[in-house]
């Protein structure tokens, strides 16, 4: 109901009920009295009308509703409720004292530049959170408690009597009591303390808090596992293909217990390769709107914490019925890819069977054994060696068809984390992707393909993973970005994966290659969940969808149940319309859920970089410039961790901002300071509250 009461939409003069719109923000029972006050705040202001029958609409056209964003950096966003394209920059001046993704009502301000829309907070019509996760610092007759989330701008006040017992240095969970009114901060309570600040788990429980993730299953939930049997029945394996004595094997990290997916390959007469791809079948053991199932729907996803997994599903089903372990007969559902020299899938079988599997082999070794580094391991697996050099073969294969249609790959390094027994952080480097998680990566995304068009052909409800095309407003901003370096976009109101891989062909090697690559990562849309086949801009593919990983996500779990009403002949034009709905609301929810994981386990692993440099203070590294804002840069390390350049830490110019280009441009001598500039720098500051690291420059590269 908020769309109505947005001036941009077509149907804003329709009045609508107080109570209709108390019931779609969800205003909860303490909080109605502010939510009307509000509402009488924004009729005496001349913003809202109400009508004789309590009806409200808005009498002024130059507002806004929307949620609120709010930046580390002092401003902030507001996304039109009507149309989330619809973006409004807030500066410091009027956040006035809404907090990150308040929903609001704004005025609109006249344009100063051309290209930025602003707009002054008026009210705040819906709080977005009532828990603050922190840490504590006692003064002698009060407290307060900083936020971890940097983007709760405000530190929240603790008076005498609400703190607990906490001390300084403790994280705690901070319950909000007051929001902030003009000049006084929100006031609070602490309902839990969860230890000393740098206590080994504190920083793990923070996030789990934080984030309200799942790190315990229901009592019933565990019940209903422990029912399951380990064995599998004749009549089970009577009806699936039989598998078992073929080479089929897993390729995974070292510390993988949850073993989705395995391979199987041969040569066929005709030159071309039998890929077999066998994934758990999880949903012969989760059963639709069980209590596993559902539980599995609430958490969407396995959130992997540095050295801790909250897992979708229990320990029995995640690591021991379902986990396609050595030398162990599992339950699978496979896709048999007959696949042509040039790469391209000739024709397929999507079938149960059951496997047992020859080995469980990880990536580091069989990426040394295909480098010619490994003898004893083809000792040990002499049995697998030739699979092993095919899957080579294809996967290159595979991956010049990916390149040929206008795969982008950014290849940005990920990082790995590294504790010592005690949990201290021991060292931070980049994660060595190998030739053999290329073949992995392959072989998984040519049979997610295979089954996304298979059943956009056949017309069934589905689960497909989409990327949408990047906004054309986000690409006419790439295309100035690199003409300031000498490319150029042909059509950016057409572009095609292949133009934008062009591009980054072209820039490799080069001083603007870093520069360049993240300019139009910046550029692209966030992948997500839907109903309806959209297809895939980054990996250059009309059908695409998620199979391959059913233990640890919910969509590929969704989608097997499908496939197997599929292919035994049940699905009804009633159960269609069923799994219709089921599929689209599904979509949203593991969108969702997604987004929090993601956002969780990147916090965890900010807090790991800042403690591991926190004891670094003065010590010198490379680094190339990432981000360019008005206040300064970001630098990131070879090792992945990211610090910032304030711009007035550098005493030999005065430096201007050139928001368009990415640059800063001294003065006096006219120096450029750019995008994918390298650099020597030494860690100056080291914020732990804010996860803040502050770097010094000591010389710039020539």
């Amino acid at each position: 109901m908020v769309f109505l009461l947005d001036s941009k939409s077509k149907e804003r003069k329709k009045p609508i009920k107080k109570r209709d719109l108390e019931r779609y923000l969800k205003i909860n029972h303490e909080d109605k009295w502010e939510f009307y006050q509000s509402l009488k705040e924004l009729e005496k202001e001349e913003i809202l009308a109400v009508s004789k029958r309590n009806r409200i609409s808005l009498k002024n056209d130059n507002v806004v509703v929307g949620k609120f964003y709010y930046n580390p950096k002092g401003y902030g966003f507001i996304v039109s409720s009507n149309d989330k394209k619809d973006v409004y920059f807030i500066s410091n001046t009027h956040i006035q004292h809404a907090l990150h993704e308040d929903v609001v009502i704004a005025t609109i301000l006249p344009n100063v530049e051309d290209s930025k829309k602003e707009a002054d907070i008026q009210v705040i019509i819906q709080r977005q959170f009532d828990k603050v996760i922190g840490t504590y610092i006692a003064n002698e007759s009060f407290g307060f408690v900083i936020p971890d989330n940097s983007k709760v701008n405000m530190d929240i006040y603790i008076p005498q009597g609400s703190t607990l017992g906490a001390n300084s240095y403790d994280k705690v969970i901070c319950k909000i009591v007051k929001y902030p009114e003009r000049d006084r901060n929100p006031e609070g309570e602490i309902v839990e303390v969860l230890g000393l600040r740098f206590e080994r788990g504190v920083d793990l429980l923070s996030v789990i808090k934080g984030h309200n993730l799942r790190d315990e299953f229901p009592i019933k939930v565990l019940n209903q596992v422990e029912k399951l049997s380990d064995d599998i029945s004749e009549e089970e394996i009577a009806i699936r293909r039989d598998l078992r004595k073929e080479t089929i094997f897993t390729i995974d990290g070292e510390d993988s217990k949850d073993l989705d997916d395995a391979v199987s390959i041969e040569k066929l007469e005709n030159g071309h390769y039998r890929l077999g791809v066998h994934i758990a079948d999880v949903s012969h053991y989760v059963k639709e709107n069980s209590k596993v199932d559902k539980e599995a729907l609430e958490r969407g996803t396995s959130v992997y914490l540095v050295d801790t997994v909250l897992p979708m599903l229990p320990f029995k089903l995640s690591n021991h019925l379902c986990s396609l372990n050595p030398n162990s007969d599992k339950l699978t559902l496979s896709v048999s890819m007959e696949i042509s020299e040039k790469g391209f899938v000739v024709s397929h079988e999507i079938f149960e069977s059951i496997i047992r599997s020859k080995a469980k082999l990880h990536y580091n070794e069989v990426t040394a054994f295909l480098k010619g580094e490994n003898p004893a391991f083809e000792e040990k697996h002499a049995d697998l060696t030739e699979s092993l050099r095919l899957m080579e073969e294809l996967a290159l294969i595979l991956m010049k068809k990916r390149d040929d249609r206008g795969n982008i790959d950014f290849d940005f390094p990920e990082a790995k984390i590294i504790l010592n027994e005690e949990g201290e952080v021991e060292n931070v480097k980049k994660y060595d992707r190998g030739i053999s998680n290329q073949i992995i990566e392959e072989f998984m995304i040519v049979c997610n393909e295979t089954v996304a068009e298979t059943f956009v052909k056949n017309n069934m409800p589905f689960m497909y993973r989409t990327h949408d095309n990047p906004r054309e407003e986000k690409i006419k901003d790439f295309n100035d970005f690199i003409q300031l370096h000498g490319y150029k976009l042909e059509d950016v109101e057409k572009v095609e994966p292949k133009h934008l891989q062009g591009i980054l062909k072209e820039v490799k090697g080069k001083k603007e290659e870093k520069a360049v690559n993240l300019i139009l990562l910046q550029s692209m849309q966030q992948a997500r969940y839907y109903s309806v086949c959209k297809g895939h801009f980054g990996l250059a593919t009309k059908f695409y969808c998620h199979f391959t990983s059913p233990i640890r996500r919910y969509p590929d779990l969704q989608i097997h149940r499908i496939i197997k009403e599929y292919l035994h002949g049940v699905l009804t034009e009633q159960r269609v319309e069923q799994l219709n709905e089921i599929v689209e609301q599904n979509a949203k929810v593991c969108s969702r859920k997604e987004r929090t994981a993601q956002k969780a386990e990147e916090e965890l692993y900010d807090m790991k970089k800042v403690d591991f440099m926190r004891n670094k203070i003065g010590e010198e590294f490379e680094g190339v410039i990432t981000g360019i804002m008005g206040s300064g840069f970001t630098v990131t390390l070879d090792n992945t961790i990211e610090g910032f350049v304030g711009i007035h830490s550098l005493k030999d110019d005065e430096y201007e901002f050139i928001r368009s280009e990415h640059s800063f441009v001294g003065k006096q001598t006219g120096k450029r300071i750019s995008l994918g500039d390298s650099l020597k720098i030494s860690v100056e500051k080291v914020k732990t509250e804010s996860k803040e690291i502050m770097f010094k420059v000591i010389q710039f590269s020539e």
